[in-house]
């Protein structure tokens, strides 16, 4: 077989153009053998459990525990209490709120309930002030307004 220089020419083009790309990856499908890893109630010998326990206490950051309440207003939930009035006088304002035990109660701003406490009084609201300890130490605080009359 005899090479015209043109092809020799051709073929060396082709030989550097060859070189330049990278090498093509061709991938084969995965075949798995028949066998089955299949645990029953044993652990799994590659994982480390202590980091397994480290990593799942992390994820999870919870409430923690208050108690059981006592009675009267410092017993009672910020959720569950409801404004029934407010009484405005030269010595202040004063809320008047329903508690768990269907009982009034007269609060003035600082007074407790068992989740937070009264931040301030309003013409028509009150804002109380949810205190959330965390297990892992955090204390969160949430404002929540209770209203008079819902528009």
């Amino acid at each position: 077989m005899l090479f015209s220089p043109a092809a020799a020419q051709e073929a060396k083009q082709n030989a550097v153009k060859n070189a330049n790309r990278a090498p093509q990856i061709v991938e084969t499908q995965v075949q798995y053998s028949g066998a089955s890893y299949k645990p029953s109630d044993r652990r799994d010998p590659f994982l480390n459990p202590l980091l397994s326990k480290k990593a799942a206490n992390q994820n999870v950051d919870e409430e923690e525990s208050r108690g059981t309440p006592p009675p009267g207003i410092g017993g009672t939930f910020i959720a569950q209490a409801a404004l029934q009035g407010i009484s405005i006088r030269n010595n202040g304002r004063v809320a008047v709120v329903r508690g768990a035990d269907d009982r009034a109660y007269f609060l003035r701003e600082g007074d407790r309930l068992f989740d937070g406490y009264l931040k301030s009084i309003e013409t028509d609201s009150i804002t109380l002030v949810r205190e959330t300890k965390m297990k892992s130490g955090k204390k969160l605080t949430q404002d929540v307004i209770k209203r008079l009359r819902t528009p």
